[in-house]
């Protein structure tokens, strides 16, 4: 029986990445050879601009129909289908592509799919895994709001660096977590950047990053809270006029800025829920497994250890008292970016209060 692999989630950099890797691994072909030098691989282009989705299909379809020809095997691409949902579609040629799809491949084809769009609840997925399509999701792209959004940018820089032979230090692991904006194609350019820069240096460092990596503004953004909770407040006054000239979006900064503060409260209270007084880089490895158990939705015990070492050292030097203090700060700018206050003024002042130093608890 032939195979059938299909490549889908909205991380259109990474899917495609994966897809050209997995027809250069069937193709029996080095890393860096181009896909075309395989004889066997036939590849209808599914991102063409000037045909429409169904002709795609009927010209896959027809693909799949046809015998291989002076070889003893076919491999199929169907490379960068616009949509799979459109295999959902009750119009012609997706019923018959569907129904060729869910019945067992001959043995001397093997077919690659790669789209966005394929919700494995819908009744056309069911379909195709049960035919015994392998599946592979690739991730999402880029977005802070997705559970794993954390975890999957850590795992892919981690994996990056494996792949070259370099470690990259804590501090610098959080700034490109953290700071590098985008989707995973603009973090795999940045970490190219990156190696090239580091020459042979085995580890990659915060001071490296800071080199090389491009001015964005999300790492703009990451540099200038840092200096206000810091304490820095030339280097954030600085950092601010960069980022006002880079977006001019003052209430995005000052959402930045509100954010950062609420998680300090929240920091602090899950401290306390831990009997945490101090932290080092190894204390949240160290958590006791009945501790674990007693706080299960506890923040820091769901971070990464060094992140919520280092979160917890920024929050230990603001002074609680203060933090209500700086709470109110915030909300007056608020009122007074929306009510036509000079914007520069207000977040210059709002800086300068937040960047206070306070003794630490």
């Amino acid at each position: 029986m032939g195979e059938l692999y299909i490549l889908t989630g909205d991380d259109d950099f990474e899917r495609k990445r994966r897809a050209k890797a997995l027809i250069l691994k069937l193709s029996g072909l080095p890393v860096d050879a181009e896909v075309e030098e395989n004889d066997a691989l036939e590849i209808v282009s599914g991102d063409a601009d000037d045909v429409k989705a169904p002709q795609i299909a009927g010209r896959f379809l027809d693909a799949l129909r046809t015998p291989p020809f002076l070889c003893d095997h076919k491999l199929l691409w169907l490379r960068h289908f616009p949509d799979f949902e459109l295999f959902n579609d009750d119009a012609e040629p997706f019923p018959a592509l569907m129904r060729e799809l869910a019945e067992p491949l001959p043995p001397e084809v093997t077919v690659v799919i790669d789209g966005p769009g394929f919700d494995q609840r819908k009744q056309f997925a069911r379909k195709l895994k049960a035919a015994g399509a392998k599946v592979d999701v690739c991730g999402s792209s880029g977005k802070a709001s997705d559970k794993n959004w954390a975890g999957s940018r850590r795992a892919l820089i981690e994996a990056f660096a494996r792949r070259e032979g370099r470690q990259i230090d804590p501090e610098a692991m959080q700034f490109l977590c953290e700071a590098v904006g985008g989707d995973t194609g603009t973090l795999t350019n940045e970490l190219e950047k990156l190696i090239c820069y580091a020459g042979n240096a085995p580890v990659i460092t915060l001071e490296m990053c800071h080199a090389i990596i491009s001015r964005t503004a999300e790492t703009l953004g990451w540099e200038y809270t840092s200096s206000v909770l810091d304490g820095n407040a030339a280097r954030a006054l600085t950092l601010l006029h960069q980022l006002i000239s880079k977006s001019g979006d003052e209430l995005r900064i000052l959402y930045m800025l509100s954010k950062e503060f609420k998680q300090m409260v929240q920091t602090l209270l899950a401290m306390r829920q831990l009997h945490l007084t101090r932290v080092n880089p190894r204390t949240f490895d160290a958590i006791p497994d009945d501790v674990r158990q007693a706080s299960p939705d506890n923040i820091l015990l769901k971070m990464h250890p060094y992140r919520a070492f280092k979160i917890c050292e920024a929050a230990m030097r603001q002074d609680p008292d203060a933090l209500a203090e700086k709470l109110t700060q915030l909300r007056d700018a608020a009122k007074l970016l929306v009510t036509g206050g000079d914007p520069t003024m207000v977040m210059e002042q709002l800086t300068l209060q937040l960047a206070s130093r306070r003794r630490a608890i």
